[in-house]
């Protein structure tokens, strides 16, 4: 059963969620229509461009790069998972750093190889692939995401999630890959491809959206689920920010 966390360790206000008391006998509230694209066709071509662009502005960035130095695991032999990455991820210097040392692994999913190549945090350490049409965590080319075994302590997700269209599966899948205690976190802004995001997500607001993406990981089999909001955001001061997270109990 999915349940969300009667306190948070952080100070990032939190914004309620009551996950279904049982979402294994409740139906999923989104419908194929629902998270099918304005814009049907393959994402190989939509993204076949490289876009070496921030998707969220230079303060959201900083509020990120805050929040993912409060979440991001720093154990040596930690392993994170970036998914729906890009040329950036915004992951704090300690977390470069580590990397470059060799004590802690970071690998990318994602759609464009030249992105993904110019990520210094990945180091070459990712996966090209469409979790449209197939949503496994896997295809690690040296083994290590290949089969079912759990592999993760962490995940992070930014301003990719509206593009899933199979948003179960994927975080299914990521759950099975994660080790128990791991978490995930998807971080959410009001920005998107209006075209590739999914139709729900344009008819909705953004508080329905966080809600959305908690009902994602309450029926995925996700524990501990908040809502934290990182940024108000607004006309004059820029992009909002949130996050969705989850635990594996």
């Amino acid at each position: 059963m999915s349940t969300t966390s009667s306190s948070s360790s952080s100070s990032w206000p939190r914004i309620p969620y009551t996950p279904p008391s049982s979402p294994d006998t409740t139906s999923f509230p989104y419908s194929t229509k629902d998270l099918t694209p304005m814009d049907p066709s393959s994402d190989e071509i939509f993204y076949f461009q490289p876009r070496f662009v921030t998707h969220i502005d230079d303060s959201a960035i900083s509020t990120l790069g805050t929040y993912f130095s409060e979440v991001l695991p720093t154990a040596s032999g930690s392993k994170i998972l970036d998914l729906c990455t890009s040329w950036i991820s915004h992951y704090p210097p300690p977390i470069e750093s580590a990397v470059e040392e060799g004590t802690i692994e970071v690998i990318g999913i994602g759609m464009n190889d030249s992105e993904m190549k110019a990520n210094p945090v990945l180091q070459g350490r990712y996966v090209v692939k469409d979790l449209n049409l197939d949503p496994t965590i896997s295809g690690w080319p040296e083994d290590r995401l290949q089969g079912t075994g759990e592999y993760f302590d962490c995940t992070t997700c930014t301003v990719s999630i509206d593009y899933l269209t199979k948003p179960l599966e994927v975080l299914s899948s990521l759950r099975d890959r994660t080790k128990k205690g791991g978490s995930v976190h998807l971080i959410i802004s009001n920005r998107c491809f209006p075209t590739k995001a999914v139709r729900k997500w344009l008819e909705i607001g953004e508080e329905d959206r966080l809600r959305m993406v908690a009902d994602y990981l309450a029926w995925s089999g996700w524990n501990e689920i908040e809502i934290l909001e990182l940024r108000k955001g607004g006309w004059m001061s820029g992009d909002p920010l949130w996050v969705v997270k989850g635990c594996k109990a």
